[in-house]
């Protein structure tokens, strides 16, 4: 089966039956349905996260399809639905919820790897009490001359505990990736586009939520860490640059706030971890738009 990139990337509504959306048209107030319509509420949203919140494009993008999966993702082996329905409202894009530690990382990457062995995830009785998921994007070139295999650059994410192997530091990837592992079994190319993505510019890997779910252990560090792998298909500095925005969230498996203890543990290690406070760039924006005029 051939394998390009998830189309559509997210689902929003557009009306629907009798249930239709109203617009405005050359003369005046209308109701209407159709995809063309739905459209423009996700670039309004986009816009807002970029113009407003100051936000990369690769963040953004992040974001929205972060949102729209959830915890409980709603694409099936058709992807008729993308990775999931975006919410309406743009709070519940930028807002997490109390037990929820969510972060934002971006950067460009101009070698084989761009990565960190250093994120302090907090822990309870020598374990994290966390389910974690996390949603990289970026936009590579693409040559359609290529077919199938139309897309320039691949960047393979791997999230999750930091162990120790025979000496060296591995991560033990949340989605099992065993993709450029040393010393472990091949992933044939079928498999990594299937199970991974391999060659889309979106990786959205998740952990299922379950009532019973039980903490992880620490291992000797007590880190997670963040690995993303630029692999390319043509041109070997096709994808030097390239920028790339990764959102992170962490639910608490019991309900509590360990944003705080987060923040500060962050700070012991030398991050600099502020928050996007909305209201702040608001007005940041608001202030820039103003027209200034001289006497």
């Amino acid at each position: 089966m051939l394998s390009f990139f998830y189309k559509p990337d997210v689902c929003y509504y557009g009306g629907d039956g009798s249930d239709k959306i109203v617009v405005c048209e050359p003369l005046g107030k209308a109701t209407v349905t159709g995809t063309s319509f739905a459209a423009p509420w996700i670039t309004r949203k986009m816009a807002y996260l970029i113009y407003i919140m100051g936000l990369s494009r690769e963040v953004a993008k992040a974001l929205i399809i972060d949102s729209a999966a959830g915890w409980d993702r709603q694409d099936t082996i058709k992807y008729e639905k993308g990775y999931g329905i975006v919410p309406k409202r743009i709070e519940d894009i930028l807002y997490s919820r109390e037990d929820e530690i969510r972060f934002i990382m971006s950067g460009n990457i101009d070698e084989y790897e761009v990565y960190t062995y250093n994120i302090p995830v907090p822990q309870d009785m020598n374990a994290h009490p966390f389910f974690a998921k996390a949603t990289l994007v970026y936009f590579p070139k693409s040559d359609r001359n290529q077919g199938v295999d139309y897309t320039s650059t691949e960047m393979d994410i791997h999230f999750g505990r930091i162990a120790e192997q025979n000496g060296k530091a591995v991560i033990k990837a949340i989605d099992y990736n065993r993709q450029a592992e040393e010393g472990l079994n091949t992933i044939y190319e079928e498999d990594a586009r299937k199970l991974y993505r391999k060659w889309d510019n979106v990786k959205h890997i998740s952990e299922a939520l379950k009532e019973n779910g039980r903490p992880r252990k620490a291992y000797q560090s007590g880190m997670w860490g963040l690995s993303i792998k630029m692999k390319e298909r043509l041109d070997p500095k096709a994808g030097r640059g390239l920028q790339f925005g990764v959102v992170v969230t962490l639910r608490e498996m019991k309900g509590k706030n360990r944003i705080d203890d987060f923040i500060k543990m962050c700070m012991m290690r030398g991050w600099v971890a502020s928050r996007l406070d909305v209201h702040t760039q608001i007005d940041v924006y608001a202030k820039a738009e103003e027209e200034i005029i001289f006497e």
